[in-house]
């Protein structure tokens, strides 16, 4: 009797088996490398934008304490025929804003915690738990009257007394003129694609095309979740610094620098990813010097990285 051809039940089965072994198998090995590709994605997104986030406050940050030579207290004389912007960034009562007023304190720096609504009467919406920091400054390098910017306010400071001016100006000098920058630095939550991200925020004072000052706000950089600002402090007013102050334990007089200097500042920036990775959780804890932030179990990988700058603080 000839035997037909084709698999008997237990050759089947075999295959069936193995065929499943193998799918299981390339199943395993495609969840494998598309977890390691999420990983390494993930990790190389915080590392890029941490290194610009890095790069913008040291940038912003250094030579905070420059004002073209000048003290604070000497800047409270300065002279400005320029109108203060609507909706200026100051913390009322210890400011004056953009540019000085008589008989009104100047500062040059000032942090504070988001704590929701409106703060620096400019900013709504501030990330919570997490700090802005404000800095009014006169640019390293100086310029020439011919070489001013129709959309930029300069720092005179070799007359007799501090003297704000734009390109239209009718003071006419040969005496050095800095570029003036105010700027607040913050976070906000903004929705993207069916999520909340951390947005790293600017504001900044500009002048129009029509020669108004104006508070201008950019988008940054995108992931920044935590900001947290420490202060070197000279107590004594002998040019070395003796405290570290976290922004939580600044005071007013801190800030208006009569009785102490604020030398230079240590900063941490925490990064997250933009969008969650179900496979990892974070329970990690960030320390960022007297602050503390517990990551809540979430999906979310962070970076957190720090640095530091040292101001040359004039004299008087």
């Amino acid at each position: 009797m000839q035997r037909q051809g084709g698999l008997t039940l237990t050759e089947l089965m075999i295959a069936t088996a193995l065929g499943l072994m193998l799918l299981v198998l390339m199943l395993t090995a495609f969840n494998t490398l598309s977890a390691s590709s999420t990983q390494s994605r993930q990790l190389a997104f915080l590392q890029q934008n941490g290194q610009l986030a890095l790069n913008l406050l040291y940038n912003e940050l250094q030579n905070g304490g420059f004002l073209a030579g000048k003290t604070l207290a000497q800047m409270q004389d300065a002279i400005s025929e320029i109108a203060s912007p609507a909706g200026d960034c100051l913390e009322s009562g210890l400011d004056s804003g953009s540019f000085p007023v008589v008989g009104q304190p100047f500062i040059n720096l000032y942090a504070g915690l988001g704590q929701g609504g409106r703060q620096l009467n400019c900013l709504n919406d501030v990330a919570k738990e997490t700090e802005f920091i404000q800095i009014k400054r006169a640019l390293g390098a100086s310029v020439a009257a011919a070489e001013m910017r129709s959309n930029r306010f300069y720092l005179t400071a070799d007359l007799p007394q501090a003297y704000f001016l734009n390109r239209d100006s009718n003071l006419h000098t040969d005496n050095l003129i800095y570029p003036y920058q105010h700027l607040v630095l913050y976070i906000q939550m903004q929705r993207q694609a069916d999520s909340d991200v951390p947005v790293l925020m600017r504001k900044r004072l500009i002048r129009t095309a029509s020669g108004q000052a104006s508070i201008s706000t950019d988008s940054i950089l995108d992931g920044v979740e935590r900001l947290h600002f420490e202060f070197l402090i000279d107590t004594d007013l002998d040019g070395k610094s003796d405290a570290l102050l976290p922004t939580a334990q600044m005071q007013d007089a801190h800030w208006l620098q009569q009785q102490y200097r604020i030398t230079g500042i240590r900063f941490y920036v925490l990064l997250r990813t933009l969008e969650p990775d179900r496979r990892y959780r974070n329970n990690q804890n960030y320390q960022m010097g007297e602050s503390r932030f517990v990551a809540p179990g979430d999906h979310y990988r962070r970076l957190l990285l720090s640095g530091a700058v040292q101001f040359a603080v004039a004299e008087g």
